[in-house]
């Protein structure tokens, strides 16, 4: 698709191009019938070098590239009227930009809300940091959970305070729904847990949603919207998001082990192969069970999640699988997961993902 409209956009582009050789008489144009001005040909020229600027940065994911496809489908509008004879056809091409355009100008929009969380969540756990003692002294684990810590290769004395990852994989919004691919990026913040986490789903074609989960100060919040503009969940601030998103970090942390030993973290041992970890902000806390092979690699995460938002959220049975384990910058992690709400009327499987990229700080 992208390079469909890249094509799309370098056509348009060298059919302006046409304006300007037309007007310094470079060759012969039948399909103009109206003479063309020097200047005005050096306008029909900036036009071309518009599009074809806006065909490279979009292609290469260049943040600013719908406002400079903005500021070409203006110009080319103006001289398309001008021109309206001969050139009127163009229109329906720059009505056709327009539609992927105006989406790439909310997602700008939205990729500056997140980075301004992110920054947020950033200078929080450099507080933290500044605030924080060692919390591992005295730390009573599970033999299971050590075993994963030593395995793991994290060391009696590390502490992972960041992270930053990269995910892709597939999801769908009900059991018999169709799977969409997925990309997205999520930033942790260990001491004082929190993450921010923004995807991006394929739907169908050119249509996406742009999303965005957070867990910030023990409050989390949930965004989703079609082509980042239209809003299709919304969930701010309630005991279910707040304790749902609690979760979801304590699940994510076999991606980080080392928090394991942070003081807001508590276990409890079930047995030799199982572990309960509770986790507590303020006043809320959660609760999962981690289930581990013979080599204390956790391969299993079972806990209490509330599904949906709002009124409609309810407490659910939430499996996250791991599939395999590969060591990433020093420390082994499972690289391939399942996420499964187990239902009454049985598993929903609704999301795939493997971890592309992660790193430390």
């Amino acid at each position: 698709m992208k390079l469909l409209l890249a094509i799309l956009l370098l056509v348009h582009g060298l059919i302006h191009l046409l304006g300007f050789l037309k007007a310094f008489g470079i060759g012969q144009y039948p399909m103009f019938s109206v003479q063309i001005g020097r200047v005005h040909g050096l306008i029909w020229l900036l036009s071309f070098f518009l599009l074809l600027l806006t065909a490279l940065t979009m292609y290469f994911n260049h943040k600013l590239w719908p406002w400079l496809g903005l500021l070409a489908i203006l110009i080319s509008q103006i001289l398309i009227v001008i021109s309206w004879a001969d050139a009127k056809y163009g229109t329906w091409v720059n009505l056709l930009l327009l539609l992927v355009i105006i989406p790439g100008i909310g997602e700008f929009f939205f990729n500056k809300k997140v980075d301004g969380e992110v920054k947020l969540l950033t200078n929080l756990q450099e507080v933290s940091i500044d605030k924080s003692v060692d919390s591992k002294l005295g730390k009573a684990l599970p033999p299971i959970v050590a075993d994963w810590l030593k395995n793991s290769g994290i060391g009696s004395s590390d502490s992972i305070s960041k992270v930053y990852l990269t995910q892709k994989g597939e999801m769908r919004t009900r059991p018999d729904g169709k799977w969409m691919s997925f990309q997205a990026e999520q930033w942790f913040s260990i001491k004082d847990p929190g993450f921010i986490w923004k995807t991006r789903v394929q739907m169908l074609g050119p249509v996406f949603l742009s999303g965005r989960d957070k867990l910030i100060g023990g409050k989390g919040q949930m965004d989703i919207s079609l082509l980042s503009l239209i809003p299709v969940v919304r969930a701010d601030n309630d005991r279910g998001i707040n304790e749902a998103s609690m979760t979801r970090f304590l699940a994510e942390m076999i991606w980080f082990p080392s928090a394991a030993n942070e003081p807001y973290i508590s276990w409890e041992s079930i047995g030799t192969h199982k572990a309960r970890a509770v986790s507590t902000y303020g006043d809320q806390s959660v609760s999962g069970v981690f289930s581990f092979n013979d080599k204390a690699e956790p391969i299993a995460f079972e806990a209490m999640r509330y599904m949906e938002t709002g009124e409609n959220a309810k407490l659910e049975k939430w499996v996250i699988k791991n599939l395999s384990f590969r060591i990433v910058n020093g420390i082994r992690i499972p690289d391939k997961s399942e996420i499964i709400w187990d239902l009454k009327e049985g598993e929903y499987h609704w999301l795939t993902l493997e971890i592309s990229e992660i790193q430390y700080d």
